[in-house]
């Protein structure tokens, strides 16, 4: 059933009012004659838009942050709820514009480690080999950092490792978010006391702390992708010559490897459309409109490996993808099995866990951008350990036959976005597109550059709706 799905396709987070950069281009004569596709971007010009929408973003920020710290003064004398209430959403809106300039900042950050390591020619850029640092000395400067609980860790365990502990951690920003509303409900209500007060407070500082800690491992990620992805390119251009411009160069073996595209490749072609209606926390599902899919199909399913009961990101040893999708809604003991042969640790059965997320590709009706097609993905997520398999809070279970193709379906989204890298080859095709890099891979795209994952509440779904057991073994 893999098979197919992978010849067909060989064949084949978050709101706001701030315009994502759309740079363009800008090539001599002389260059339009010898470049090719858009190996010739503007490095410079690109970084010149970046920053102007830096720029802009942060001085919205700051007037926003003017208005919460009168907000404070006027709480810190009235202690008045309703100004409470005022700072939580002025806090969200605080959010939303943070996160989209913290993915311009880290946009940035590759940008100019491009410049710093490449050189403009008339055929393209030239990697510049001898000034990037060796694979060992950056590995070794990131065990320091990390303390990885395996040793024979590279630069691709690295990038999983960061984007993991940003996913992670995000939950735990769901978890203060869920209880925070709790207490909320209750000062609405009338029903608080001075320490349901002084904990709202707390926790608000916690998830500022939280999001922190997802910039840095973000920041982390892009870096060590975009070194990579340059050394990567360099290696292949001292292979096939220096006139050649930078193509990178895909890799089929496993899970077809993608090509990371960044801003030097067809940097215009994919995440211009809006996300799809969603909401940017799972707990927010009552809230979260209906998506109309017309069609998806099964793409491609990723399992992380935790030493610990539960997925951790202070106890991710590693991870691996397949084809094999399962072939009902409890088929998950086979990736417990895998995870447990390639772990070689006897303790791993006992006392690790793994969380799987089931890739999907398909066609979404986006109202945000007048009710037309638009690709996109879904994803459904597992955790499993020795006990079995479950599904968290507001998380739709997976569907019952998971391993076909699902034609004109509703969902509930929790819409992380931006999100998705830009890059080729692998099971998406040659054409650079925003889509997943699990395990080197490029698939599962989408032209919001979001990860779309099925959410839901037990008042609509039932029993289908975490937490609860998928499958107990």
């Amino acid at each position: 059933m893999r098979k197919w799905a992978a010849m067909l396709l060989l064949g084949v987070l978050l709101l706001s009012s701030v315009q994502t950069v759309k740079a363009g281009t800008t090539q001599t004569t002389n260059q339009a004659q010898t470049c090719q596709g858009c190996s010739c971007i503007n490095v410079n010009a690109l970084l010149d838009n970046l920053t102007a929408n830096i720029t802009n973003l942060t001085h919205a920020i700051d007037q926003k942050k003017l208005k919460l710290e009168k907000l404070y003064e006027k709480w810190n004398t009235t202690k008045n709820t309703s100004i409470l209430f005022e700072i939580v959403r002025l806090k969200d809106e605080i959010r939303l514009l943070t996160n989209e300039l913290q993915y311009l900042e880290r946009q940035k950050l590759s940008l100019q480690l491009v410049q710093n390591y490449t050189v403009e020619t008339p055929y393209g850029r030239k990697v510049l080999n001898y000034k990037l640092p060796p694979e060992s000395t950056i590995v070794q400067e990131h065990v320091k950092k990390v303390h990885p609980v395996r040793t024979d860790v590279d630069l691709a365990w690295f990038i999983a490792y960061y984007r993991q502990a940003a996913e992670l951690t995000f939950t735990g920003v769901v978890q203060t978010d869920m209880r925070m509303r709790e207490l909320l409900k209750k000062v609405e209500a009338g029903n608080y006391t001075e320490e349901t007060i002084h904990e709202i407070l707390t926790l608000l500082d916690r998830r500022e702390k939280l999001w922190r800690e997802i910039y840095k491992f973000a920041e982390e990620k892009e870096k060590l992708q975009t070194l990579k992805t340059l050394k990567e390119t360099g290696r292949k251009q001292t292979l096939i010559g220096a006139t050649t411009g930078v193509e990178p160069l895909a890799i089929d073996t496993g899970i077809a490897e993608g090509c990371f595209c960044s801003y030097l490749h067809c940097y215009n072609s994919y995440g211009t459309a809006s996300p799809l209606p969603g909401v940017i926390h799972p707990l927010d599902a009552s809230e979260a409109p209906y998506v109309y899919y017309r069609d998806f199909h099964p793409v491609a399913v990723w399992v992380g490996i935790y030493q610990s009961g539960s997925p951790d990101r202070d106890y991710f040893w590693g991870e691996y993808c397949t084809y094999e999708f399962p072939q009902t809604g409890t088929d998950f003991r086979k990736y417990w099995d895998e995870a447990v042969n390639i772990h070689p640790g006897s303790q791993f059965q006992d006392f690790g866990s793994i969380q799987i997320k089931l890739f999907y590709n398909g066609w979404a009706y986006n109202p945000n951008e007048g009710n037309q097609l638009q690709e996109s993905n879904i994803i459904w997520q597992v955790e499993c350990n020795k006990y079995g398999c479950w599904v968290v809070t507001n998380y739709l279970k997976p569907l019952s036959n998971p391993d076909v193709p699902h034609y004109y379906e509703y969902y509930k989204l929790y819409t992380n976005t931006p999100y998705l890298s830009c890059c080729g080859c692998g099971d998406i095709g040659n054409t650079c597109k925003w889509a997943n890099r699990h395990c080197g891979g490029c698939f599962a795209p989408d032209q919001a550059r979001s990860q779309n994952f099925a959410i839901c509440t037990r008042e609509e779904y039932g029993d289908q709706c975490g937490w609860d057991w998928v499958v107990k073994w």
